[in-house]
């Protein structure tokens, strides 16, 4: 009896590093992934501007001879708290801009001619139902063998309308391996891809908190505060 445990447990001890090192590597490509540094130069040349204006105006009042200590500091309070609400509505604008340029390259994406909407409309509707998942194991993994059927099928018959319905719910799902087959038909449809995920990329860097954080500590996204304000 003895035995049989030891052996279960030798047995169970590759198993145990094997899935430690898959966390292992898992964790390092998300560290890899937050380390990579998403530029924004469009938005950094304007904090730029924004900054040596700042600069200069404040360097302006610090000079003029005419004010007293008390109402220089007071000046560049008030300076930097107009140039800090501006600065904000810049962060909100540039958020705007990348959400709509990633919702513009989806729509490139997804971009059904209008001669082709009523029919792909129909097929989609039609394989939507057909591998739709209840969410346990076993009907994920049916409705997944079904679209993949489903796929091979609409290949073998030419069916067009078929094969863009199967690569919307591919790109919906999440399905990779589909997905590519579905873009590899067109190579206008795999450019939109790449620019929709492009853009999709950068809209979720700069919602992230930690490169956010490390954008403003690195001077790319911040203001720096004049000493007296």
């Amino acid at each position: 009896m003895e035995a049989q445990q030891q052996a279960q447990q030798e047995a169970t001890v590759p198993r145990i590093a094997e899935e430690s090192e898959e966390s292992s590597l898992r964790e390092a490509r998300r560290s890899e992934a937050t380390q990579q540094q998403v530029d924004f130069p469009e938005f950094e040349a304007v904090i730029q501007r924004v900054q040596k204006g700042l600069d200069l105006r404040a360097e302006e009042v610090r000079q003029d001879r005419r004010l007293t200590r008390g109402e220089q500091r007071q000046q560049l309070t008030d300076l930097w708290a107009r140039v800090s609400e501006g600065h904000a509505s810049l962060l909100r604008t540039h958020e705007a801009i990348l959400e709509d340029r990633a919702a513009e390259q989806e729509r490139a994406v997804f971009y059904v001619s209008g001669t082709q909407q009523d029919s792909v409309r129909s097929a989609y509707n039609d394989v939507y139902d057909r591998t739709s998942s209840s969410g346990d194991a076993d009907s994920r993994i049916h409705a997944r063998e079904e679209l993949e059927r489903l796929w091979d099928r609409a290949v073998r018959t030419g069916d067009k309308a078929l094969q863009t319905a199967v690569g919307h719910l591919a790109v919906e799902r999440g399905m990779e391996g589909l997905r590519d087959k579905w873009l590899a038909t067109s190579a206008e449809r795999t450019e939109a891809w790449g620019r929709y995920a492009e853009a999709r990329t950068k809209l979720a860097n700069w919602q992230d908190p930690q490169a956010r954080m490390w954008g403003n500590l690195t001077g790319r996204y911040a203001l720096k505060k004049p000493p007296e304000a």
